[in-house]
């Protein structure tokens, strides 16, 4: 596929600016560019010569071309396509969801659904070695070349990932430095986070963190917890020698923004464009947005399956992050807890534990798909689609939500306790189109 390139330096100011450009095209920016010396892996930060800090560096130089020249190219390679091997193994999709034709309208029966057991069978949610192969079929378009093809997908509301988008992957590597991120949030500025809490009710493990509504429970299945950035970044470094099920090990790192007004964290809305309520491919409807959230998840960090009333754009600005997706046309085989549950419209069942599945006797043949979001990946998920995202390693990623289509909310509601008089056990209501 065609790359899209950053934007140039403006010529015109004389033979030796135009020299040294062609010199630094052909050697500083192509030979930096290759080596990925500023995409730091997951768990390490921008080396002490990269962009962002030399940036920071020039600011205060007096005036020289030479540098002048740098400084711009080096802004302009913030922008450049980012290396998707630096983060990590991606598993290779299976060859029926290889096989998926993403060039026009979604296809008849997309995505490509496989039974849950298998997709579990091949990479169990609490195993951090990544497999060869996913049962992976959603398209992946690139911002540059394919946008026109994300937007029919979008307004079709069905998910696909979309990647190479110039400001996000600036902010991308800018927020690969740890350095870089404890100046926007503050090295002792508390913000309230998640620890998960193994004995709470509906809770699977010391690795799975269940949502609860904050409503009376004898023993909520998350623990709240108030945390520093540099007190988040001790317990990733803490946990590094712990098992993903030892209790106290894992924490959700959160910090929102509702409008560029918001004290402390309005910055968000400047550092995240493309997250601006404007008409563009992140918003169906711009008026309907209702902030910027942000989680930080450690390895192994689990948030259990459950469906969103709103349409739902994710961002992946670090790391690797895992979801394994179902269409609401199958929720009603994920057992959905009632809507007066303080865990409402989140599967009761425990995805990774195959022998408790006996309890659920329609789940192990419930049909989902899965993908892996890397460093600046979008996934676009419908209003209502299920969602069970599984931390691959240390990872950044926020969303934002614009509005609703309500095509597919019979069948969640029927589905989901509470919400109507139907029964779950009965047969699944026919999708509205």
């Amino acid at each position: 596929m065609a790359r899209r390139r950053g934007p140039e330096s403006s010529g015109g100011t004389g033979c030796y600016y135009v020299v040294v450009l062609g010199l630094l095209v052909s050697g500083f920016l192509i030979g930096y560019l290759n080596t990925g010396s500023y995409e730091a892996p997951a768990g390490a930060g921008a080396p002490a010569g990269s962009p962002a800090r030399n940036l920071r560096k020039g600011a205060s130089q007096k005036h020289d071309p030479e540098r002048e020249v740098q400084v711009a190219l080096e802004e302009a390679a913030l922008n450049e396509p980012l290396d998707p091997s630096t983060w990590g193994k991606i598993p290779a999709a299976v060859p029926e969801g290889a096989a998926v034709d993403c060039s026009g309208a979604p296809p008849d029966g997309y995505p490509t659904k496989w039974a849950i057991k298998d997709i579990v069978a091949n990479w169990n949610p609490d195993d951090m070695v990544v497999p060869d192969q996913m049962y992976q079929s959603v398209c992946r378009f690139d911002y540059a070349t394919e946008l026109a093809q994300a937007i029919r997908y979008r307004d079709a509301e069905v998910p696909f990932q979309l990647y190479n988008v110039p400001a996000m992957n600036e902010i991308a590597r800018k927020w690969a430095d740890p350095a870089y991120m404890r100046r926007k949030l503050g090295a002792s500025t508390k913000y309230k986070c998640e620890a998960s809490n193994p004995g709470g009710e509906v809770n699977h493990g010391a690795n799975h963190f269940m949502y609860t509504n904050g409503r009376a429970a004898k023993n909520p299945p998350i623990k709240n917890v108030k945390l520093s950035w540099d007190d988040w970044l001790g317990k990733v470094e803490a946990a590094k020698n712990k098992s993903i099920l030892e209790p106290d090990s894992r924490f959700y790192f959160r910090f929102s923004a509702t409008s560029a007004s918001d004290a402390g964290s309005g910055w968000l809305f400047k550092e995240l464009t493309f997250f601006q309520p404007k008409p563009n491919i992140f918003f169906k409807e711009p008026k309907q947005q209702r902030g910027i959230h942000c989680r930080f998840g450690m390895t192994g960090v689990i948030a259990e399956a459950h469906w969103d009333g709103s349409r739902n754009m994710v961002g992946q600005f670090y790391g690797r992050r895992r979801y394994v997706l179902v269409d609401p046309d199958d929720s009603c085989d994920m057992y959905l807890l009632a809507k007066n549950h303080p865990s409402g419209r989140h599967s009761e069942v425990d995805w990774s534990n195959p022998d408790s599945w006996d309890k659920f006797p329609r789940f192990p043949t419930m049909k989902a798909h899965e993908v892996v979001q890397r460093p600046g990946d979008f996934l676009y998920l419908p209003t209502y689609y299920l969602h069970y995202i599984i931390s691959i390693d240390t990872n950044y990623q926020c969303n934002t939500r614009s509005g609703k289509d309500d095509r597919q909310a019979q069948v969640v509601n029927q589905c989901t306790p509470g919400f109507t008089k139907e029964k779950r056990d009965k047969k699944k209501p026919k999708r509205k189109e």
